[in-house]
C-alpha cells in the first residue's frame, strides 16, 4: 500500500465538515431505526402476542424492498441530485415513522414498514455515491470504516435504550423518536454542498431497463467490483448461517441460556466495531483484495471454531473475531466498490451491491433451518466453514492470477461515454 492511502487519520476524515455532517446524521437516523425496529418487534411480538409468523411478517416487510427495488432505485439514484434524494428520502421517512405510531391493524404496519425501507432503498446507495465525492480518495477506506463502526454501534447500545423507552413510554415513543432523526437529517444534510453532474438527468423512464441492464453488465464484467461481491454474499450467507441457528445451538449443544445469545449478538457487534477501528493498521500491509479473502478465511475458522470446541471461552472468542472478518469483507469491498466504478453507475452498482446482500441473508435464513434439520447444526457449520476457508483458498488464487485490483480502463470508458 502507498503511504498515501494510510497517512490519513480517523481524526484527519472527521475534520472534512461535509463528512462529518453525513456521518454525523448517519449516525443519529441509524440509532433512530435501531429504536424503531426493536420497538416493532416489541410491538408485534409482546403488545398483540402475534404469532411467529406475524414477528417475522415484520422482517419480511422490512427486507424484501431491498431484494425487489433496490437495483431499479440506483437507476435513479445516478439520474437525480444526491444531495436532494437522501434529503428526500429522510423527510419522507419521518412522515412514514410517525404514521407507525398511529398504525392500527397488523396490515397497516407491515405496509408502513414496507414504505419505510423502499424510500430507504434510495438514501443508501445515495449516501455511498455522495462519499466519494466529498473525500479524498485515499480517504475513502477510513470513511467507508467510520460508517460501518456507526452501524454496529447503533446495535450495541439501541437494545438497552429501546427497553427502557418501551417499558417507560411505550412503543409509539421509539417510532416518534425516530421520525425526529430523520428531521434531524435533513436538516444536517440540507447545509453541505455536494457537487455532482448527472449526464443521464434527462432520459426518459423508458430507459430504465437499458441502464439498469448496463450497470449489471457493468458488475459482470468487472474483475474486482464482480469479486468482492461475491465475497461479500459469501460473508453474509455464513453469518446467516450463524445468526439463524446460533441460539438453538446455544440451547441444545452447550445447554446455556438467552443470557449467552444476547452476549455473543453484542460480541459480534463489538468486533465490527473493532476491525473497523484498525483497519487503518491493516490498509498499510494488505490491498483491499486480500483483506477481503483473509477476513473470508477467518470467518471460516470462526465458524470452526463453534462447530468444534464445545468451550464458552472458545465461542466467545470466535465471536468476537467474527465481527472482526466481517468488518474486513464489507468495508475494504464497499471502498473498492466506490473506487472502481465509473461515477455515473456508483447508484446502481452499490444498490445491487444492497440487494444482493439482502437475497443472500434471505437465502441463509431460509436454507439454515432445514439443511440443519437433515445433518445437524454441528454438521451444517462444518460445511459452512469449509466452504469459507475453500473460498478465501480459490480468492487468493484468483486475485494473483487475474489481478483483479486494477481499474480495467475499457469497462471504465464504455460505462462513461457510450451504450
Amino acid at each position: 500500500m502507498s503511504d498515501d492511502a494510510t497517512s490519513s487519520t480517523y481524526r484527519d476524515v472527521l475534520s472534512n465538515r461535509r463528512f462529518f455532517a453525513l456521518w454525523l446524521a448517519q449516525f443519529v437516523s441509524s440509532f433512530g431505526d435501531w429504536l424503531a425496529i426493536l420497538a416493532l418487534f416489541s410491538l408485534v411480538a409482546f403488545r398483540l402476542h402475534g404469532s411467529p409468523y406475524q414477528v417475522a411478517g415484520v422482517m419480511i416487510s422490512f427486507i424484501a424492498p431491498w431484494a425487489l427495488l433496490g437495483p431499479v432505485a440506483g437507476v435513479y439514484v445516478d439520474r437525480w441530485n444526491v444531495k436532494r434524494t437522501m434529503i428526500a428520502s429522510d423527510l419522507l421517512r419521518a412522515v412514514i415513522a410517525a404514521l407507525l405510531a398511529l398504525s392500527g391493524p397488523l396490515g397497516q404496519t407491515y405496509l408502513l414498514v414496507f414504505l419505510l425501507s423502499s424510500v430507504s432503498c434510495f438514501f443508501m446507495p445515495a449516501q455511498a455515491v455522495a462519499i466519494p465525492l466529498i473525500v479524498r480518495r485515499e480517504d475513502l477506506l477510513l470513511a467507508n470504516s467510520l460508517n460501518a463502526q456507526t452501524i454496529q454501534l447503533g446495535k450495541v447500545i439501541s437494545p438497552a435504550i429501546a427497553g427502557l423507552l418501551v417499558s417507560w413510554a411505550g412503543e409509539k415513543a421509539c417510532f416518534y423518536i425516530d421520525g425526529a432523526t430523520f428531521l434531524f437529517s435533513a436538516a444536517t444534510l440540507s447545509k453541505i454542498t455536494i457537487d455532482r453532474v448527472s449526464a443521464e438527468a434527462g432520459k426518459d423512464a423508458g430507459s430504465v431497463f437499458k441502464d439498469l441492464v448496463s450497470g449489471i453488465r457493468l458488475i459482470r464484467g468487472h474483475r474486482a467490483i464482480s469479486f468482492v461481491m461475491l465475497s461479500m454474499a459469501t460473508a453474509i450467507v455464513a453469518l446467516g448461517s450463524f445468526d439463524a441457528l446460533v441460539s438453538v445451538y446455544i440451547r441444545d449443544l452447550l445447554g446455556r441460556q438467552a443470557g449467552l445469545f444476547g452476549a455473543l449478538v453484542s460480541l459480534v457487534g463489538a468486533g465490527t466495531i473493532i476491525g473497523a477501528l484498525l483497519m487503518r493498521q491493516a490498509a498499510r500491509m494488505l490491498q483491499k483484495v486480500q483483506m477481503v479473502v483473509a477476513a473470508i478465511l477467518l470467518m471460516g475458522l470462526c465458524v470452526l471454531a463453534f462447530a468444534a470446541l464445545n468451550h464458552i471461552a472458545a465461542v466467545v472468542a470466535a465471536s468476537l473475531m467474527l465481527g472482526i472478518a466481517v468488518a474486513y469483507v464489507l468495508v475494504p469491498s464497499q471502498t473498492l466498490i466506490q473506487e472502481e466504478s465509473p461515477p455515473g453507475m456508483l447508484g446502481r452498482v452499490s444498490s445491487t451491491s444492497l440487494s444482493l446482500m439482502t437475497l443472500s441473508q434471505l437465502a441463509a435464513f431460509l436454507l439454515a433451518g432445514t439443511i440443519a434439520s437433515w445433518i445437524g447444526i454441528r454438521n451444517l457449520y462444518f460445511v459452512v466453514s469449509a466452504a469459507l476457508v475453500l473460498v478465501g483458498s480459490f480468492g487468493f488464487l484468483y486475485a494473483r492470477a487475474a489481478q483483479i485490483s486494477e481499474t480495467i480502463p475499457e469497462l471504465a470508458g464504455a460505462a462513461n461515454g457510450g451504450e
